[in-house]
């Protein structure tokens, strides 16, 4: 293995300020940290947010949810599609979305929010397309969307997809990779550049108490929607999942805009789809494909940068 940096290459948009068009795929509305991440490439100067997709279960209800959170941004231009529903290889069942509920109970919400009239293989290629292959996928969920949409079109060119989910340390069934193994194989075996975010670096970074109440402080409608997210995450989690937020997806963002704050290496990532272990990936030890795996993370430098930006606009962002 050696060490090996994420490709930060940004384009530059028409007022000559340099920017890397981003799509976002995510199952938001489970764990809390999709809508960290939605939040954070919001609130990250260097990227246009292209539009976001959803996916496994409700893919609507996650749609909506990803609607009103642009729309509290000031957002709504952003295209959002619904994607599949059902993975290529169905393991667990979905939830039922439940931070869903703070649309249903929105007063002010107005109408139901516009979903893009493209199914979501349709819209990423034609993001790509528009992009001439510099689009990144943020890819925060199972990667059931992604995969279908290559295999239509098997040339899409994308320049590099990350993705939160996988190992980088001992073969392991992580959520992601598991609830859809076969599109996880097809995607890494594309030949597309991936950075992955493995679950045995995500969990070493986690907000604090004091962050959680500095958002509850700030007192702008962004953080208001964050924290009322946070509440209704603690409600619903699972017993097991401690009551301070992992920043597993949020992670994503930083590896594209501050590489500096994890380490990386390049190793083989074989996901297994057949028998009593499919699901698992065993990286290094197998032959497959290449990734930039992160390795290692800054902790406190890393959620020190995630907390900067989700308390401040963009254009107080330096």
């Amino acid at each position: 293995m050696s060490q090996m940096s994420i490709d930060q290459t940004p384009t530059a948009d028409q007022s000559g300020s340099q920017k890397h068009p981003v799509l976002i795929d995510t199952d938001i509305g489970d764990d809390i940290d999709d809508a960290f991440a939605l939040a954070l490439a919001l609130r990250s100067p260097e990227i246009t947010l292209c539009g976001v997709t959803t996916v496994f279960g409700d893919t609507q209800r996650r749609a909506q949810l990803a609607a009103h959170l642009l729309h509290i941004f000031g957002r709504d231009e952003i295209p959002i599609a619904a994607g599949l529903q059902t993975p290529l290889q169905p393991r667990h069942r979905p939830s039922g979305v439940p931070q869903a509920v703070i649309v249903d109970d929105c007063a002010d919400c107005g109408a139901a929010p516009m979903l893009s009239s493209a199914s979501v293989p349709e819209l990423i290629m034609q993001t790509a397309l528009a992009h001439h292959g510099r689009l990144v996928l943020l890819c925060l969920g199972p990667l059931t969307n992604i995969a279908t949409a290559l295999r239509l079109e098997p040339r899409l060119f994308i320049r590099r997809i990350i993705m939160m989910g996988g190992t980088s340390g001992i073969p392991f069934p992580e959520w992601n990779v598991r609830n859809d193994a076969t599109a996880a194989r097809i995607v890494l075996a594309a030949g597309i550049p991936v950075t992955m975010l493995s679950w045995n670096v995500t969990t070493r970074c986690q907000l604090h108490e004091e962050d959680i109440e500095r958002l509850r402080c700030n007192g702008s409608p962004q953080t208001r929607l964050l924290s009322q997210l946070i509440e209704i995450w603690q409600q619903h989690r699972p017993h097991w999942h401690p009551p301070l937020p992992y920043l597993h997806d949020p992670l994503t963002v930083v590896a594209l805009c501050a590489p500096q704050l994890l380490q990386f290496e390049e190793m083989t990532a074989r996901v297994l789809v057949h028998g009593p272990f499919a699901g698992y990936m065993v990286p290094c030890l197998l032959d497959g494909p290449l990734v930039h795996a992160a390795v290692g993370v800054h902790t406190d430098e890393a959620r020190r940068w995630i907390m900067k930006r989700l308390l401040h606009s963009s254009s107080q962002i330096s």
